[in-house]
C-alpha cells in the first residue's frame, strides 16, 4: 500500500525554522500533488531573474529527488511544461505576472526578504495547478523555496550533518495562501574562524583538494546552508591557514550568485584580510601614524575591486590580526588617529561606490576598541555600532538610550567558539541555549537589530547553536518566554530523529549543556593559555559529605547510558546524523571530564592505596583513548566525507594530553561547613517590582533558575528608597556563626550600558544595607576565574550571627545583576565548586 503524506503549509514559524512538518490527509481544492503515481511536477523559474532563482530551482529538484527518487524537470519557459508546476520568481517578473493576476497574493514591494506561496488553478494552457513561490527580493524567493523543502522533509542540515531525508512515495502539499514576514534582524550570519583544526584541513584534503583550501566549492555549500537557515551574511575564514576570500575569484562570484552579503571581522577593515594580504616586506608597517599612504593604498585597492560586491564594510583599524593598533602610545593617541582613519575610509567609499551614508558599514566595538569608543570618537551616526560579547557569551556593553537614536542602528557579534585567554573552547560547542536566549534578547531589546554575527568556528559541531541563533535572529519574539528555548530544542531534534524521541534527545542535550555550564570540557584541566600553562587537579571536591567528583562522573555515566539506550531507536538512515549531533559531543565531553576527574582520584590514592590508584590510571588512559576513537569514527562517517573535519586536540593544548599523576598536589577531603545555601528564586516576598519581575530564567546558572530582577534597559537605582524593589528571605539558622560570611553568586555578566554598574544591595535584618558590586574590568584574574567556572561570586562579612530566624533582603539596584543562590558560612570557609542543597 502506497503512503501519501500531506504537508500543511500553514504551520507556525517554530515548525518552519526547525524543519518539522505538520502531516494531515485532506481531499480539497487546496491540494497540490507534487509527486504521485499520476502526477510528476515540473519546476519553472524566471530566466531573466537572478542566478539564485536558478540555484534554488535546481536545489528544490534535488530535494524532491532525495525524498521520492523522482527528479523534476527544471525549465525556464511556460510552454515547456504541463500538468502541475512549481513556479519560482520575483513578484515583478514576467513569469509570476503571467501566473498570478491578483497582486494581493504576492509579497509587498520592497518588503525585505519576504515571500508568498500561492496555489493557482489553470493559470495557463496545459497547466492544471501552479504552486507559485514569489519573493520580494532574491533571498525572499529562496527562503520560500527552501520552506517547501522543509515541508517535504529536507532539513537545512541534510548535507552538513547528514540528516538524510526519509523516503516517501507520494508528496501532496495542502496549500493556503501564505505571506511570510520580514526578519526582525536585517543581516544575520556566521563568522568562520579558527578554522586551522577543522574546516580548512578538511576542505583542503577531502572536499576541495583541487583548491587545497576553503574555496568556491566549500563556500557554495556554506552559502546554501545559510539560505536554508534564513541567514544572509558571511564573515569568511581568515586565519593564516586560509587564503584571503578574494584570493580565489570564484569565491566572490559564488557569494554574488547566492546573494550572500560579504563582511569581514573586527580585525579586517574594508573587506581586507590582513593576515594573508598585508605583506610587511613590501608594504612596511601596518601603521597609520608612519605609513598612512601605504595603508590607504592597500584599502583602496580592495574598495575598487569590490565596488560591485554586496558588502558591509568594517570601519576602523586594529593591528594586523587580533591585536591593538600599531603605533599608538596610549588611548588618546589611538582615538585621535582613529577619527582620521574613519574619515579617510569613508572618502574611499565615496570615491568608488557613492554616498557613504548609503553604503553599509559597521564599527565593531571589540576588546580594546571599546576603550577607544568610550574615550570619544566622531563616529558618523549612519555607521552601525556592533557590540561584542567577552568571548565567553556575555555582552560587554549594549546601546544606551542616546545610541539607540543612531540611524545606523546597532548589531552584535557573539561567540559559540573561541581561541584565546584564559582558555580556548574550539573543540565542542557547549554554550547553553538559555544563555544565548538571555543575552541575545537583551541585545535586541536595546536596539540591536541591524546585524547579528555568530562565530561558529568550523561550523561543526556547532550545528544546533547555529540553528538556534538564526531562528532567534529571525523571530526574537517567539522566544520571549524563558522556557521557549526548550520547545525549540524538542522541535529541532524531533524533526530529525522523530517526534517520539524529541523529548528524550532534547533532555540528553540539555543535560549536556547543564554539565558544561559548570565547566566546559576544554576547561577541565584547570589550565590557562596565552601563555599556555600545565594542567592541575580540578576544583571538584572529594569529601565524603559532598563528593562533587564522583557525582559528576556518575552524571556523565548516566548521560552516556541514555545515549547508548536511545541509539537503538534511531532510524537507520539517520545514524550518521545521530553520531554528529549527539554521540560525539556527549561522549567526547564525558571522556574529557572523566579523565581529569579520575586523575583527581588517582592522585588522591597514589600514596595510600596503590591498587585503587592504578585502577584510576587505567581509567584515565581508557578515556584518553576513547576521545581518539570517537574522533576517528567521526572522520570516517559517510564513507569518509568528513575526513579531517574533527580534531581531538585543537591547538595541542595541555588539556588534550594524557594527564599525569601529580604527586606534588593534593586535594582536601574535608567538607566545608556551610550554615545555609539558598536559591535566589526561593524568596519569601517580592516588593515594588515592575510587572513581570522578578522573572525566573530556567536553564541559567548552577541552580538552573536564576532571577532577572528588571528589564535589561531599566534605569539604575542609585539611592535606596521605600519604593526600591526588594526580595525578602526568611531563613532559619540552626547554630550560631561567630564570624559569618554572606556570599552571593550570579551570572558573570557585564553592565549593559555605559552608565550602569553591577551593584546589588544586601541587608541582614534591620542592619545597614551593604553593596555588592559584580562588575569586573578588562581581563583581570577575577574575570578569568568567573568565565572559566561560569559564575561570579561576591562576599561580605556579617559578623556574629545567632541561631534562629533572620531576614535577608536583596535590593535591585543595577538591572544587569542576575542572582543565582547565596551561602552563609564561617569566615574563611572554602566554598564548594557546585551548588550543595543544604536547606
Amino acid at each position: 500500500m502506497k503512503s501519501s503524506f500531506l504537508f500543511l503549509l500553514l504551520v507556525s514559524a517554530a515548525c518552519i525554522s526547525c524543519g518539522s512538518a505538520t502531516q494531515k490527509e485532506t481531499l480539497n481544492n487546496s491540494n497540490f500533488e507534487l509527486v504521485t503515481a499520476d502526477t510528476k511536477t515540473a519546476i519553472i523559474y524566471d530566466a531573466n531573474g537572478p542566478a539564485l532563482d536558478s540555484i534554488s530551482a535546481y536545489l528544490l529538484a534535488q530535494d524532491i529527488e532525495q525524498v521520492t527518487g523522482f527528479k523534476p524537470q527544471v525549465v525556464t519557459r511556460i510552454v515547456e511544461v504541463s500538468g502541475n508546476v512549481i513556479a519560482i520568481g520575483n513578484r515583478d517578473s514576467q513569469l509570476i505576472k503571467a501566473l498570478v493576476n491578483d497582486q494581493n497574493k504576492l509579497p509587498a514591494a520592497n518588503a525585505w526578504e519576504t515571500y508568498t506561496h500561492t496555489l493557482v488553478h489553470n493559470p495557463a494552457e496545459r497547466i492544471q495547478k501552479a504552486l507559485v513561490i514569489s519573493g520580494a527580493d532574491p533571498r525572499g524567493t529562496a527562503y520560500g523555496v527552501f520552506s517547501i523543502s522543509q515541508k517535504i522533509g529536507v532539513s537545512p542540515w541534510y548535507w552538513w550533518a547528514d540528516v538524510t531525508p526519509t523516503p516517501q512515495e507520494n508528496l501532496v502539499l495542502a496549500i493556503d495562501d501564505f505571506q511570510s514576514v520580514s526578519p526582525a534582524v536585517q543581516f544575520r550570519g556566521i563568522f568562520i574562524n579558527d578554522e586551522d583544526w577543522g574546516l580548512q584541513p578538511w576542505a583542503a584534503k577531502t572536499f576541495e583538494p583541487e583548491t587545497g583550501d576553503i574555496g568556491p566549492k566549500t563556500y557554495a555549500k556554506v552559502f546554501e546552508l545559510l539560505l536554508r537557515l534564513r541567514a544572509n551574511t558571511i564573515w569568511p575564514a581568515m586565519h593564516p591557514s586560509t587564503k584571503a576570500f578574494f584570493h580565489y575569484p570564484g569565491n566572490a562570484k559564488v557569494a554574488e550568485d547566492y546573494e550572500i552579503v560579504l563582511g569581514s571581522s573586527h580585525a579586517e577593515p574594508m573587506l581586507r584580510n590582513n593576515v594573508d594580504e598585508w605583506d610587511h616586506d613590501t608594504m612596511g608597517d601596518f601603521n597609520y601614524f608612519s605609513n598612512k599612504k601605504g595603508v590607504l593604498n592597500y584599502w583602496e585597492e580592495r574598495v575598487a575591486e569590490a565596488k560591485n560586491v554586496n558588502g558591509i564594510y568594517t570601519i576602523g583599524m586594529r593591528g594586523v590580526h587580533d591585536s591593538g593598533m600599531e603605533g599608538a602610545k596610549n588611548t588618546a593617541d589611538a582615538a585621535a588617529i582613529l577619527n582620521d582613519v574613519i574619515k579617510d575610509q569613508r572618502a574611499l567609499l565615496q570615491k568608488h561606490i557613492g554616498d557613504p551614508k548609503q553604503v553599509p558599514q559597521v564599527f565593531t566595538v571589540y576588546k580594546e576598541v571599546l576603550d577607544l569608543y568610550e574615550y570619544g570618537l566622531d563616529l558618523p551616526e549612519d555607521i552601525t555600532l556592533m557590540w561584542t560579547d567577552d568571548n565567553y557569551g556575555y555582552f560587554r556593553q549594549l546601546s544606551n538610550a542616546e545610541e539607540r537614536k543612531r540611524t545606523g542602528g546597532s548589531g552584535v557579534y557573539y561567540h559559540a567558539s573561541y581561541w584565546g585567554r584564559p582558555h580556548d573552547y574550539l573543540w565542542l560547542s557547549t554554550t547553553h541555549p538559555a544563555l544565548i536566549r538571555e543575552e541575545l534578547l537583551k541585545a535586541y531589546d536595546t536596539g540591536a537589530d541591524k546585524i547579528w554575527i555568530l562565530n561558529v568556528g568550523d561550523i561543526k559541531p556547532a550545528e544546533y547553536n547555529t540553528q538556534f541563533f538564526m531562528d532567534l535572529a529571525f523571530e526574537p519574539e517567539r522566544f520571549r518566554k524563558p522556557e521557549n528555548y526548550l520547545t525549540h530544542m524538542q522541535q529541532f531534534y524531533g524533526s530529525i530523529f522523530g517526534e517520539n524521541l524529541a523529548s528524550e534527545i532534547s533532555d540528553i542535550r540539555h543535560t549536556y549543556y547543564d554539565l558544561a555550564w559548570l565547566r566546559k570540557p576544554e576547561f577541565m584541566g584547570w589550565s590557562q593559555t596565552e601563555p599556555t600553562r600545565a594542567t592541575h587537579l580540578t576544583g571538584f571536591s572529594l569529601s565524603p559529605e559532598n563528593d562533587e567528583n564522583t557525582k559528576r562522573i556518575a552524571a556523565y555515566e548516566a548521560l552516556s547510558k541514555k545515549v547508548y539506550t536511545t541509539q537503538n531507536e534511531i532510524p537507520k538512515h539517520r545514524t550518521d546524523a545521530w553520531y554528529q549531533l549527539v554521540v560525539y559531543p556527549v561522549l567526547g565531553s564525558s571522556a574529557m571530564n572523566k579523565k581529569y576527574l579520575y586523575r583527581d582520584l588517582a592522585t588522591h590514592y597514589s600514596k595510600t592505596n596503590r591498587q585503587k590508584a592504578e585502577e584510576y590510571k587505567n581509567a584515565i588512559r581508557a578515556n584518553q583513548e576513547e576521545m581518539a576513537q570517537l574522533t576517528s569514527t567521526y572522520n570516517s562517517l559517510a564513507n569518509g566525507k568528513w575526513n579531517g573535519i574533527m580534531d581531538p586536540a585543537p591547538r595541542r593544548l595541555p588539556v588534550f594530553e594524557l594527564p599525569e599523576i601529580l604527586d606534588d598536589e593534593s586535594k582536601s577531603t574535608e567538607a566545608p561547613k556551610l550554615a545555609l545555601v539558598h536559591n535566589a528564586a526561593d524568596y519569601t516576598r517580592a516588593t515594588n517590582f515592575e510587572a513581570g519581575f522578578p522573572q525566573q530564567l530556567n536553564g541559567l546558572g548552577y541552580s538552573g533558575q536564576i532571577l532577572q530582577l528588571a528589564a535589561s534597559d531599566a534605569t539604575t537605582i542609585k539611592e535606596l528608597a521605600a519604593t526600591t524593589p526588594v526580595l525578602s528571605y526568611e531563613i532559619e539558622l540552626l547554630e550560631d556563626l561567630k564570624n559569618a560570611d554572606f556570599t552571593l553568586t550570579a551570572l558573570p555578566n557585564h553592565p549593559t550600558t555605559g552608565n550602569q554598574n553591577l551593584k546589588i544591595g544586601i541587608q541582614l535584618n534591620d542592619n545597614t544595607v551593604e553593596i555588592l558590586d559584580f562588575e569586573t574590568f578588562g581581563r583581570s584574574e577575577e574575570w578569568k576565574q568567573n568565565v572559566l567556572r561560569n559564575q561570579a561570586r561576591k562576599s561580605l562579612n556579617l559578623g556574629v550571627l545567632k541561631a534562629g530566624t533572620h531576614t535577608i533582603k536583596i535590593y535591585r539596584l543595577d538591572p544587569g545583576v542576575l542572582p543565582d543562590y547565596f551561602i552563609l558560612a564561617e569566615n574563611g570557609t572554602a566554598l564548594p565548586y557546585t551548588l550543595p542543597l543544604t536547606d
